[in-house]
């Protein structure tokens, strides 16, 4: 976090970097239960097990916790997507398609604030702005993919595809979020098959595209 940033000082020892994170841990926690506008800094502290003073001493008040935790979701998930939204010839379309929301789920579940903030129910300016960065970041990294996969592909078309690979992933992962752990694995696969067949469809098959969750369909004619 830069020194203009949320932190009233920034945490020098140790100990100190451990309760911060331990406090903005528990405040991502409180605003995915509660929501924002509900979470007060009385709350976030208790769980914490801190005192009000400490998380003062650090955080003015609980706008500045917002604008911690969205600078913290953007330096974190900035290495995943730089990991994730590379090509790699080995793979056919449809297991980079598997790749990409596999890991996402993946970072979901390890981060249970990502999906509120992303589903728009964490409602401080800060954390929506968050997350339509975040948003946008992925657009941005499946068009640069489309992009090296199929350059024919109109520059136009191709960022609308990757708008709407983006938006459904979000929107089903969302849904995986609140079923039990034992469904949720089918509806990643069903998000799967959702993108597969919506590529296949909008753009064509990529080399070795994979068939899964689709069967072969006649080419059509004019």
């Amino acid at each position: 976090m830069s020194p203009e940033g949320p932190l009233r000082r920034r945490p020098l020892q140790a100990r100190a970097q451990e309760r911060v994170e331990r406090i903005l841990d528990t405040a991502e926690q409180v605003f995915a239960e509660v929501g924002f506008g509900s979470a007060t800094t009385n709350q976030i502290a208790q769980q914490a097990g801190t005192s009000i003073g400490s998380l003062y001493e650090f955080f003015p008040n609980k706008e500045a916790l917002a604008r911690a935790l969205a600078e913290r979701y953007i330096a974190r998930i900035a290495p995943v997507y730089d990991a994730l939204l590379v090509d790699e010839p080995a793979l056919d379309g449809g297991e980079l398609i598997n790749r990409i929301v596999e890991s996402l789920d993946r970072y979901f579940r390890e981060h249970p604030g990502a999906v509120p903030l992303l589903n728009g129910r964490l409602t401080s300016p800060e954390l929506v702005a968050a997350g339509e960065r975040l948003q946008g970041a992925l657009v941005a990294g499946i068009d640069r993919l489309l992009a090296n996969r199929r350059p024919d592909v109109i520059a136009e078309h191709r960022v609308t595809v990757a708008a709407v690979i983006a938006e459904v992933t979000r929107s089903m992962l969302v849904m995986a979020d609140q079923v039990p752990l034992s469904r949720r694995r089918v509806i990643v696969r069903e998000t799967e098959r959702l993108v597969v067949g919506y590529l296949t469809e909008t753009v064509g098959d990529p080399p070795e595209a994979s068939t899964v969750g689709r069967t072969k369909k006649a080419p059509r004619t004019s």
